[in-house]
């Protein structure tokens, strides 16, 4: 294989004479033949701090390409039909234009004016880089100066008609109001605030010097070093050329996708471990293992890592989140409302236990219990969430198996984090242990026992009883290759072992309230649940010790479930059902069938079809 030779080497040196003071102005609309070399300066002044430079040249007036009549127009139209002071433009014409800067790079560190001298390159650093465009600000003054003109002309109409005695007008006393300290900090943080505080830098008077003066050339010197003495690295040669040459997409094909927001990681060998991991998760929000560890040096040991993420993060699935008070600091206000940082902070802690519990969870079901601003609480779930139509605010990493698996000891001590954590935010939002505000329990309490007590009182008066909903169940699953277990109880045999009714009771606890709620379980979706609790158990607990197919369908059972071996071919129609019933002498009003029918089956093509039997 042909390499390229090497032809010359040249020795590198970087002078800080002008570091803080080099500018590099451009000017984009100017074509680089047409300079400002040879024209006219007039004045130039510099805000320093804001970077910003204002420089006026002076017109040719007497130019082929200037046309008098245009100038003379826009001159007269500036100071308006009664000029205050001096005019603007003393010549009567458009003499002089004005080219102010905009910013063109706000952090230009890494740029440098290279200097080629005596077989050596000098590099010297920018302070800033502003992009020079002509103010048309004139034009502005202009139109007002018509529009004033205007206003004159309907003031002279109405004066020479009979004006008309104005009526007096009572003065009253207005006393400015007191600001509170959170209208004082919003007032601090908005624009019209930092542009009069931007405003209040004084313009500096400077004289520009061109390229061909003594100074200029006194100054160009000054760009070539003087010593050779050597510059500071804070990195390894092999480093720096991977700085220089950075790996090709095929090289890094296979590592896990690194959070945005971090820093190089030449900057990060700079820091000590601890402000490592802290810097990283405090910029990726939410991160996983395998993610911080490729961020990392290579050698670096992972028990040490995990100490130090302890202190800055919290475990969430599996994931590493930054603890909320790392975000939100003592005695601060959040930047979007203005709120203390402990109401915030304590917001983002009920939201992290929410995500601690369910996958996803619903924007407004938190707002009611942490009462924080709506824009404040979407920033929040943006950093770690996204939302997704029908499901609410997602988790954004897949729960990490690999980590929690290799690291029981840990996941233990969060779970254990994670309950002190949860009985302070009781305390603080008055919750009950599934994590809903007191008053709302308490009014479902009352609508669940007044429903009740209605059909008690029903079934009291009506001389023949009406099937239950619990009666009426397998109705939905008449057709011939639908196998049903009506009695359930039946089905389960006796265990062997108290380790074995142990784990039945564990399951049947878990499961018994996600069948409340989803009325249709498969196998799959109960291995999910029992592998999310698993995660979340302590070393040594039952569950850890192992469960089959076959315990979880006892367990499912002995919650009062049934069984139904549902084909791919069995549909149902609403038709078929009805005679089903009548011919079982079952009778049941259309609006219970169809409530019976949504519960446990989706509708497709005109075809009842149960829940988990085809993709949703």
């Amino acid at each position: 294989m042909d390499r390229d030779e090497v032809v010359k080497e040249i020795d590198v040196f970087l002078t800080k004479s002008l570091q803080e003071k080099l500018w590099l102005m451009q000017y984009p609309v100017r074509p680089v033949e047409c300079s400002y070399e040879d024209e006219q300066f007039i004045t130039t002044k510099v805000k320093p701090q804001q970077k910003k430079v204002s420089i006026e040249v002076a017109l040719d007036t007497t130019s082929n390409s200037y046309l008098s009549s245009k100038g003379e127009h826009l001159a007269m139209s500036v100071d308006g039909p009664v000029p205050k002071g001096p005019p603007t433009y003393a010549s009567g014409k458009l003499d002089r234009i004005e080219l102010t800067s905009l910013e063109g790079m706000p952090k230009c560190d890494r740029y440098a004016i290279a200097s080629v001298a005596n077989g050596q390159l000098h590099l010297t650093p920018l302070s800033a880089i502003v992009q020079m465009r002509p103010d048309l600000g004139f034009l502005d003054k202009a139109e007002e100066s018509s529009k004033l003109r205007a206003q004159l002309l309907e003031l002279d109409e109405e004066s020479s008609q009979d004006e008309e005695e104005k009526k007096m007008e009572p003065i009253t006393k207005k006393y400015e109001k007191q600001e509170t300290a959170e209208q004082k900090s919003r007032r601090m943080q908005s624009y019209g605030y930092m542009r009069l505080e931007l405003d209040k830098e004084d313009w500096r008077k400077c004289t520009y010097h061109k390229t061909r003066e003594e100074l200029s050339a006194r100054l160009r010197r000054r760009l070539l070093a003087d010593s050779n003495e050597s510059v500071d690295s804070y990195c390894t040669p092999t480093d720096y050329l991977d700085l220089l040459i950075p790996k090709s997409t095929a090289d890094i094909g296979d590592e896990p996708d690194k959070p945005s927001n971090t820093l190089s990681s030449a900057q990060l060998k700079t820091m000590s471990l601890n402000d490592q991991v802290k810097n990283i998760v405090t910029n990726a929000k939410v991160i996983k293992w395998t993610q911080l560890i490729d961020l990392l040096d290579d050698e670096v040991d992972h028990s040490l890592v995990i100490k130090a993420l302890q202190q800055v993060a919290v475990l969430v699935q599996g994931c590493w989140v930054v603890k909320s008070d790392i975000l939100y600091p003592k005695d601060s206000f959040s930047a979007h409302s203005a709120s203390p940082a402990d109401v915030i902070s304590r917001a983002r802690d009920y939201m992290l236990w929410k995500f601690t519990q369910t996958r996803s969870l619903i924007r407004k079901e938190v707002s009611s219990v942490v009462k924080i601003p709506p824009d404040e609480l979407k920033e929040m779930l943006s950093h770690i969430a996204r939302p997704r139509v029908k499901q609410g605010w997602v988790f954004n990493l897949e729960y990490d198996f690999d980590f929690v698996n290799r690291n029981k000891d840990v996941v233990q001590r969060q779970q254990m984090m994670w309950d002190a954590k949860y009985q302070q935010l009781c305390k603080h939002f008055k919750l009950t242990k599934d994590g809903k505000p007191i008053e709302m329990s308490k009014s479902r309490r009352r609508r669940n026992s007044s429903k009740s007590k209605s059909r008690s009182d029903m079934s009291d008066t009506d001389g023949e009883k009406t099937p239950t909903l619990e009666q009426t169940k397998p109705a939905f699953a008449f057709p011939n290759d639908a196998h049903i277990k009506s009695s359930p109880t039946e089905s389960i045999v006796k265990n062997e072992g108290s380790d074995t009714d142990t784990l039945v009771r564990e399951l049947s606890a878990l499961l018994r309230d996600k069948l409340l709620v989803n009325s249709v379980l498969n196998m799959s979706d109960m291995r999910h649940m029992y592998q999310t609790k698993l995660a979340q158990c302590p070393p040594g607990h039952v569950l850890a010790t192992g469960v089959s197919d076959t315990v979880l369908e006892k367990a499912i059972l002995t919650c009062g479930a049934v069984k139904v071996h549902y084909m791919q071919s069995s549909r149902l129609r609403s038709n078929a059902l009805k005679q089903e019933l009548e011919r079982c002498n079952i009778a049941i009003a259309e609006e219970t069938v169809k409530h019976i029918l949504k519960g446990y089956c989706v509708f497709r093509a005109g075809v009842w079809h149960l829940k988990g039997s085809i993709d949703n």
